[in-house]
């Protein structure tokens, strides 16, 4: 393949497409794989304070989530715009939009911050009935809001890093951060150190601690990168730069929030069904769990983002689509295998999270039947990731919309409540709502039409 000279130095746009997606999925791989890990040792430390510190963790840190959208909003315009403007070479732009999302997404983690800490005693009551798992979830949530704003600038950095193509930087920054949450999470809960009693809050102060260290780490990095001189354009705000990357980002954060308030619409229904706390216990568990399968997936559609980004720049159109296609083969294989494992492996994968007997059993159902929804999940991320690349942000968001809302809830109060199928109901009823996203979102990436999305 020939390319242009002036898009000789994105790294994205030359080569053997399987390496390009090689070299950017490997690092993401384990990036994301870690990450996930810190959600696993979460519940499984609260796990030694009881069911009930399970479910409050599981319930708090969905809520954070809620707020957390924004900020992945931010880097997923970012992403969006630099990586399309360096794949252009368009560097002074680069620049300028990598300065106004640095700055963007503080200004914008210090208010979700502010934001979390005064609305957590009035956010929580709406989503569980146990007056003991909202107690112990305003306990945690009231300190881990403050996670926010060290979050923020790791999640931007990290974008960035992604959009000029370096993802071993973010396997860098990423670990640091997991290292240093899940040392602190054995430390203060188990070891009862530096203060005894803790509880849970050790929780809460061990990801701030590590979100801190690794936001003052990925800037020291981003300073020394190609986008160094970004820095020196941080000493004005410019409102439109903010605007055109939340115009692409604010569909992905309406997206998120969709699903996640589905979720906590999830919880209403496990609320109601039989052992209401321990239904709860093994949704936070099972995602946990599960997460360890489709954060790989995570790793996929965040390198395809960037590299049809960076590909659409530099006017390669063919192969920005062509590597949408070629990663969710990888990730739908992948699954394949993957899922089987957890299919066979759901009760000693619960057995190792819990000992409450119908927590165990509730997860291992969870387990099981969500196993067979992961090919479909492969098609949904990737492809989602791919058109989220391209700035294609709005048509994502309203097929999530309606396989949430019109599909995977409706289905599921009927089959948990009025069939009696229990949290089986709502387990089937996720399978059969991603089935619903992958075929909308396959029809929309065959269509071409994100292909001239204006960023």
């Amino acid at each position: 393949m020939q390319v242009d000279n002036k898009t000789i130095d994105a790294p994205l746009v030359q080569g053997n497409l399987w390496h390009v997606i090689w070299s950017m999925s490997w690092p993401l791989l384990i990036t994301t794989v870690a990450s996930s890990i810190v959600g696993v040792v979460d519940v499984l430390v609260a796990g030694h304070l009881g069911p009930t510190a399970q479910a409050a963790v599981g319930l708090s840190e969905h809520a954070i989530f809620l707020f957390m959208v924004f900020l992945f909003s931010v880097g997923v315009g970012t992403t969006a715009i630099v990586s399309r403007e360096f794949g252009a070479s368009n560097r002074e732009s680069a620049y300028q939009t990598a300065a106004q999302a640095l700055i963007l997404s503080i200004i914008v983690g210090f208010a979700l911050a502010i934001t979390a800490l005064a609305v957590a005693k009035l956010m929580l009551p709406f989503f569980s009935q146990s007056p003991q798992v909202i107690e112990q979830s305003i306990y945690f949530l009231g300190i881990y809001g403050a996670y926010l704003i060290p979050f923020s600038i790791v999640c931007t950095c990290n974008a960035l890093f992604r959009s000029v193509g370096d993802a071993k930087t973010t396997l860098i920054i990423v670990l640091s951060e997991v290292a240093i949450n899940i040392a602190g999470n054995y430390l203060t809960v188990l070891g009862n150190w530096p203060v005894p009693g803790l509880g849970i809050k050790g929780l809460a102060y061990s990801a701030i601690a590590g979100a801190t260290i690794a936001a003052i780490l990925a800037l020291i990095l981003l300073k020394r990168s190609v986008l160094a001189p970004s820095f020196n354009l941080l000493n004005r705000i410019d409102w439109s730069l903010h605007k055109r990357i939340m115009k692409i980002g604010l569909p992905t954060a309406a997206h998120r929030i969709s699903w996640a308030a589905s979720v906590f619409a999830v919880f209403f229904i496990l609320g109601k069904v039989q052992e209401p706390t321990a239904a709860l216990a093994s949704w936070t568990i099972g995602v946990r769990l599960e997460g360890l399968l489709f954060m790989p997936l995570m790793a996929l559609s965040l390198a395809v983002s960037s590299i049809v980004g960076q590909n659409l720049g530099a006017g390669l159109e063919a192969r920005a689509i062509k590597a949408g296609w070629n990663v969710t083969w990888v990730g739908v294989g992948m699954m394949l295998i993957l899922s089987c494992a957890l299919f066979f492996g759901a009760e000693p994968l619960a057995r190792s999270m819990t000992d409450d007997p119908t927590t165990i059993a509730f997860t291992a159902s969870y387990l099981r039947i969500n196993a067979l929804a992961e090919p479909f999940l492969a098609i949904n991320m990737i492809l989602s990731g791919a058109l989220q690349g391209a700035g294609d942000t709005k048509v994502p968001m309203l097929i999530s919309m309606f396989s949430s809302w019109i599909v995977r809830l409706p289905v599921a109060w009927f089959l948990a409540l009025k069939l009696g199928w229990g949290v089986d109901g709502v387990w089937y009823s996720m399978i059969i709502s991603i089935a619903v996203y992958a075929a909308m979102v396959v029809v929309r990436y065959q269509s071409g039409r994100w292909i001239k999305t204006a960023v």
